[in-house]
């Protein structure tokens, strides 16, 4: 059974993409890494100053998720694991053995409409909320650029890219539509 591995640019879609799939397959085990971070940190770490986006280049931390991703295949075996992650770039695809590894971005987008995307679907939850508007406007500039940047890496790496710049819900539908199709191929 082939796992899911949505890395990408933050507040790309990926979460949706995830809530879009779990409504059409019912086998889903989706690993939101923003909460294993969260986790790590006030568990492990035991500072909550840390800044969470700082444990993506903690090799420890890393390899926390990639040990509950093992132990999940191994024990969750009736499950499609999905994991949904900023953690991982494409060069990582060798750690992710017989898996659908997609990547999302949005690298057409302006400043401005990537604040407009995050104001649309933000929760009360999102780390977007909490920022002043200057700190927004550098994030999006540096989301852009890392979303560019990932483009670059999956032609590199020969791994699927999915522009969420415009029309993102059709776009995110088409990517669940064929993440079920590459499932059943392989069955």
């Amino acid at each position: 059974m082939k796992n899911i591995i949505i890395i990408g640019a933050s507040r790309a879609g990926k979460t949706t993409f995830t809530k879009l799939l779990s409504k059409r397959l019912n086998n889903l085990m989706i690993i939101r890494t923003d909460l294993l971070r969260l986790a790590f940190r006030e568990a492990i770490c035991k500072d909550q100053s840390i800044k969470t986006s700082s444990l993506k280049t903690n090799q420890d931390y890393l390899n926390y998720v990639l040990s509950y991703y093992k132990y999940a295949n191994m024990y969750e075996t009736d499950y499609i694991k999905v994991i949904d992650t900023v953690d991982f770039d494409p060069k990582d695809y060798e750690l992710f053995p017989n898996s659908i590894l997609i990547c999302i971005g949005y690298p057409k987008l302006t400043p401005e409409e990537v604040l407009k995307n995050w104001e649309k679907y933000d929760t009360d939850l999102d780390w977007t909320k909490k920022r002043t508007p200057e700190d927004l406007e550098r994030h999006a500039k540096k989301h852009i650029e890392d979303s560019k940047h990932l483009q670059k890496e999956c032609e590199k790496y020969k791994i699927k890219f999915v522009d969420t710049s415009y029309n993102r819900e059709k776009i995110l539908n088409e990517l669940v539509d064929y993440v079920i199709k590459e499932i059943k191929e392989e069955e």
